[in-house]
């Protein structure tokens, strides 16, 4: 009889993540309007054959060949539409009876067609990235010290695949059931 523990192969960030085709893009010079579009598809889960698998909550945008340039999630979508958005703000002066919404929506549709996506996204940071070929371990410590929701995994320097925190949550909640014999 052999007491020896039995060593799992390690789980690699390749096994969990999403293929970038599964997930919805946008182009970075597409207008606000687009990704509004795809943003509802996204969290209506459009993309998605199993209809109890999570949702996204964001939209990956890439730029002409197809390099991930950065997401966007709902806050961003919604802030692309405030009129304040680049005016500056001084902390100190009264704002009572300013009202940057009181233009009907009509008129904020209108201006998500002229605003391109590029001027919102945010460039993704160095630690958001991730090999495919990286163990699962290496990837939950990146999302949990980084606070991510996501990582982008890369192969040959290639964006493959989005890792997504609940992805990794579900795994984990696996492996602890498993080791508990649940």
């Amino acid at each position: 009889m052999n007491d020896q523990p039995v060593t799992r192969q390690k789980r690699k960030v390749g096994d969990l993540m999403r293929p970038l085709d599964e997930y919805t893009t946008v182009r970075e010079d597409a207008a606000l309007k687009d990704a509004f579009l795809a943003m509802q598809a996204a969290l209506e889960g459009a993309k998605k054959a199993d209809p109890s698998e999570p949702r996204d909550f964001a939209v990956l945008v890439l730029d002409k060949s197809d390099q991930v340039l950065g997401r966007l999630v709902v806050w961003d979508v919604l802030e692309g539409l405030d009129p304040r958005r680049l005016m500056p703000i001084d902390p100190m002066a009264m704002v009572e009876g300013f009202d940057a919404w009181e233009r009907p929506l009509a008129q904020l549709a209108e201006k998500s067609q002229n605003l391109k996506v590029k001027n919102l996204v945010k460039p993704l940071k160095r630690d958001e990235y991730i090999d495919a070929d990286a163990d699962i371990e290496q990837a939950l410590h990146r999302l949990i010290k980084g606070r991510f929701y996501s990582l982008i995994a890369l192969r040959d320097r290639r964006p493959v695949g989005i890792l997504r925190v609940v992805d990794v949550f579900q795994y984990v909640c696996g492996e602890i059931g498993e080791a508990l014999g649940d």
